[in-house]
């Protein structure tokens, strides 16, 4: 049984966890996620054999005392045959870093691990009311992620863009589809963020931010049409649940295109 500890943020744990587990899965391995165990109790995954409180505990203090043989892969080159041989002989193991990457095995059992980190009831609920209410049937629905916080300092700012460039960057959207009344749903971990300033600049007011939590975000943006936002395993993951076209947003003055807007699988690689 192969004991995955935990990277980064949520998005960043579900990407590398489905790595471990679509290998342990072709290879009649057991994988368990330490992370998903005792903190983001918001998927299906948290109900199943092992993602428990006393597991997690269990596993920690093994992997710290050095009871238990942890592999670190910080680099691919790091994923050589004793590793492998590694995590299927021994009867308990921990595996630790961000690139364990099987792209072909992740894609081969896609459809397991989108259940597996299936919403629960809780987390659906408001956002589907939300829907309901504030959207309507014929509309194109566009998920805007907004990253701010830490992407003041990732990378020096590089993906850091003020409100005016993500006006410019739904106001260049709607005019891709200038017949069709266009929803935006806007989720971001700036608290501050003033939609109503969208709406004026826009000129409509089918702008939203719902400030929901971190999971109800994710299922929002995953129930749209589109979604762009900044390169972010948290934009990628919320394309990922419904192969929605995802457009990563890499320069102020970027150029808005169909053709610019990419799959899941086009991206995951990169993340």
């Amino acid at each position: 049984m192969i004991f995955v500890k935990g990277y980064g943020q949520m998005c960043n744990n579900i990407l590398q966890f489905a790595h471990a587990y679509a290998w342990g899965r072709e290879n009649n391995v057991p994988v368990v996620s330490m992370r998903f165990a005792y903190k983001y109790r918001y998927f299906n995954i948290c109900n199943t054999k092992y993602h428990s409180w006393p597991v997690y505990l269990f596993a920690k203090t093994m992997i710290k005392t050095k009871w238990m043989e942890c592999y670190v892969v910080d680099d691919a080159k790091d994923i050589t045959p004793a590793l492998l041989d590694g995590l299927k002989e021994h009867r308990i193991v921990g595996l630790d870093g961000w690139y364990f990457r099987f792209p072909e095995l992740f894609l081969k059992y896609k459809e397991e691990i989108k259940e597996l980190f299936a919403f629960k009831p809780k987390e659906k609920k408001q956002v589907d009311k939300l829907l309901k209410e504030c959207s309507a049937s014929d509309s194109i629905k566009l998920a805007m992620h907004i990253r701010r916080g830490d992407y003041s300092r990732w990378l020096g700012g590089k993906y850091f863009f003020d409100d005016a460039t993500y006006i410019d960057y739904i106001r260049q959207f709607m005019q891709l589809f200038p017949n069709k009344k266009i929803d935006v749903f806007i989720c971001t971990n700036d608290k501050n963020l003033k939609v109503e300033e969208y709406r004026s600049a826009l000129g409509i007011d089918s702008i939203f931010n719902p400030k929901g939590g971190e999971a109800e975000d994710l299922y929002l943006m995953s129930k749209c049409d589109y979604v762009m936002g900044v390169r972010s395993t948290f934009s990628l993951m919320a394309a990922f649940y419904n192969d929605l076209p995802i457009y990563w947003l890499m320069d102020k003055n970027e150029t808005i295109t169909l053709e610019g807007f990419k799959s899941f699988e086009d991206l995951f690689m990169e993340a």
